[in-house]
């Protein structure tokens, strides 16, 4: 229950973040969005190459057929 734990803890810190953005300056909040932004896109390219691998209907290994060398 530990991770579970400090999973709730960083989310009750953004949350207490998201209700303080309204009186926060400039420069915070220009920061916090670009953290959230950047995990945002991290996630994003997550999923993307989720999908990517899943459904590229590709096969995964393909067999590389080498011919011997005719004599010349």
């Amino acid at each position: 229950m530990e991770v579970r734990e400090e999973v709730l803890d960083i989310l009750q810190k953004v949350w207490t973040k998201l209700q303080g953005l309204p009186q926060a300056s400039p420069l915070e909040l220009g920061a916090f969005f670009v953290l959230i932004l950047f995990v945002a896109t991290f996630l994003f390219l997550i999923v993307l190459s989720c999908v990517h691998c899943c459904y590229s209907g590709k096969t995964k290994y393909v067999v590389s057929r080498v011919q011997p060398l005719q004599p010349v």
